[in-house]
């Protein structure tokens, strides 16, 4: 029986990041938040109502309790981390730009607890009771353990019957373009609703063409019940399970700050999906990622009010 809406496992980690308008080598005073895909996702889910569990390896230290009390507070259920002495937790260094400026992203995350883990330190349990079991490849990139598990993870929660959600969520700087193709392939291969960013796709596979092509080959390269390919300011093409194609544009936004638009994108996504209506999947997915954007850090701080005004308000609509 389930008893869970999402469960996921990943890495959590501390973000630093200097105010609009001054640089990391000069600031005086950093922002401190807590920022990692997976947990991103969570607390964006549980704020709309989900029951949310999501699970890691955090350090018996105040930043491992930082991050394990900041899920709590916004209601995600933290009882199956693994609590270790001794061990690091991530952190990530925001230069935060403005046009023409990008945004740099310095990381300090290598031998973090979580990416030192082995799979018997993770609670497989709940991929049992869940609905949904939602993973990314940045867990599978930050170590051997971690993947691993993920596959365990998988195999448990298909066992049990429940939808195996996965966010290729590619990045460079964790490992090489054929690193990833080697290790992402199967996890895409297994997954009943894959995201995918365009030009990851094309970094990765090598998939090129228009967004319609793009999602069509991705569809054919794993085989996924839903294909979604996100488009960044353009929106997205999700292949749906009768084989149609769908294109969701993005929501007009004033950007405060874009990190963690795409999980914030993901978890939309996937509350209509726990409705059992994709048609609402399409009008959640870029609400969430607009709203998130309007808010400092990675976290989608949002109500299911704010969810519908924006839905509600918007006046393009679906493109089909």
């Amino acid at each position: 029986m389930t008893s869970l809406d999402i469960y996921t496992f990943g890495e959590s980690m501390i973000r630093l990041s200097s105010p609009i308008g001054q640089r990391i080598e000069t600031v005086q005073s950093l922002d401190l938040r807590i920022g990692g895909t997976e947990s991103n996702l969570s607390i964006a889910l549980a704020r709309l109502g989900r029951k949310v569990a999501w699970t890691s390896v955090l350090p018996v230290n105040p930043l491992g309790q930082r991050i394990a009390r900041e899920l709590n507070w916004h209601g995600v259920d933290t009882s199956h981390v693994a609590w270790v002495e001794g061990e690091r937790i991530g952190v990530y260094f925001l230069d935060t730009g403005s046009s023409p400026r990008a945004t740099q992203v310095l990381y300090d995350r290598k031998d973090s607890a979580v990416a030192r883990s082995t799979p018997d330190q993770i609670d497989m349990s709940p991929a049992e009771r869940t609905r949904i079991l939602h993973l990314t490849g940045i867990t599978v990139a930050i170590g051997s353990g971690c993947a691993e598990a993920c596959q365990q993870l998988i195999t448990r929660a298909k066992n049990a019957g429940a939808t195996v959600s996965f966010d290729v969520n590619y990045r460079s700087l964790l490992w090489s373009p054929a690193e990833a193709r080697a290790g992402l392939t199967p996890f895409c291969e297994q997954a009943d609703i894959l995201f995918c960013g365009r030009e990851d796709a094309e970094t990765i596979w090598g998939i090129t063409g228009a967004p319609e092509d793009v999602v069509q080959e991705m569809h054919r390269q794993f085989d996924s019940t839903i294909t979604v390919a996100t488009l960044g300011g353009d929106g997205a093409i999700v292949r749906m399970p009768d084989g149609s194609l769908r294109r969701t544009p993005s929501v007009a936004v004033d950007i405060v700050d874009p990190v963690g638009a795409g999980d914030a994108f993901a978890a939309g996504f996937l509350h209509g999906y726990l409705d059992g209506d994709l048609e609402r999947s399409l009008q959640c997915a870029p609400a969430m990622a607009a709203l998130k954007m309007t808010i400092s850090g990675d976290l989608a701080v949002i109500t299911p009010t704010e969810l519908e005004a924006v839905i509600n308000r918007s006046t393009r609509g679906i493109i089909r």
